[in-house]
């Protein structure tokens, strides 16, 4: 099998280096990672940059292919390596799988103001923070308001065994769970039960700088 490789950013805090690592790891491949950002939204090195079509991070290279965007890379690795002879990463019923994707394009798309008001980088350097802003309270409750309705609970997964969208709306979760901003307890417990899956903890817990990269007034302001 030609080998792979994650492309990341520096701090390893971005949630879609998070979810292309953890399809990796939860797929059983063997793979590299290596560093092509210094921290998120700053230029990826032209150097890996020039094998992307759009310049996109995370980046993952597979023999002499590359794809970029990490719900390419899922897609990606799931049509590679496909069940039953590799484990899922997406749900197997056509319409949970549907749903799935769902709650993934929106968590990239709709939830800005959290992003910006609440960056991952709290999860890794907690810091204290001002309130949210009304947009970014909105779109907190809109988080919070999409799990319930998933189902959330202690339980750890949505659609009857773990998949990859489990790991992205925990990691979502946690922006919120670990600025301990009010979270109903079934939804904390989900986000808390994936927190403890080792593919999870693996990046988790990867080595970082001692310090990270932006202050959080350059988010804030």
């Amino acid at each position: 099998m030609p080998p792979l490789t994650l492309h990341t950013e520096a701090f390893w805090m971005s949630p879609w280096d998070f979810s292309a690592f953890v399809a990796l790891r939860e797929k059983g491949l063997a793979f590299g990672a290596a560093i092509i950002q210094v921290a998120e939204g700053m230029d990826v090195l032209d150097r890996v940059a020039e094998h992307s079509i759009t310049r996109g991070t995370p980046l993952l290279q597979h023999g002499d292919f590359w794809v970029a965007a990490s719900l390419a890379i899922n897609e990606y690795l799931e049509d590679s390596f496909p069940p039953p002879s590799w484990p899922r990463l997406f749900p197997e019923d056509l319409r949970e799988r549907a749903r799935a994707r769902e709650v993934m394009s929106w968590l990239r798309t709709a939830q800005r103001p959290l992003q910006r008001e609440r960056p991952t980088q709290v999860i890794f350097y907690p810091d204290s923070l001002p309130p949210l802003s009304d947009a970014g309270a909105r779109a907190a409750a809109e988080l919070i308001g999409v799990a319930e309705r998933l189902g959330c609970a202690a339980v750890g997964h949505l659609f009857g065994r773990f998949t990859i969208v489990d790991a992205e709306l925990a990691f979502a979760l946690m922006r919120l769970v670990r600025t301990r901003h009010a979270v109903p307890d079934p939804v904390r417990a989900f986000a808390e039960a994936v927190w403890t899956r080792p593919s999870v903890r693996e990046f988790v817990e990867h080595p970082r700088p001692p310090h990270p990269p932006w202050p959080l007034a350059r988010y804030l302001r």
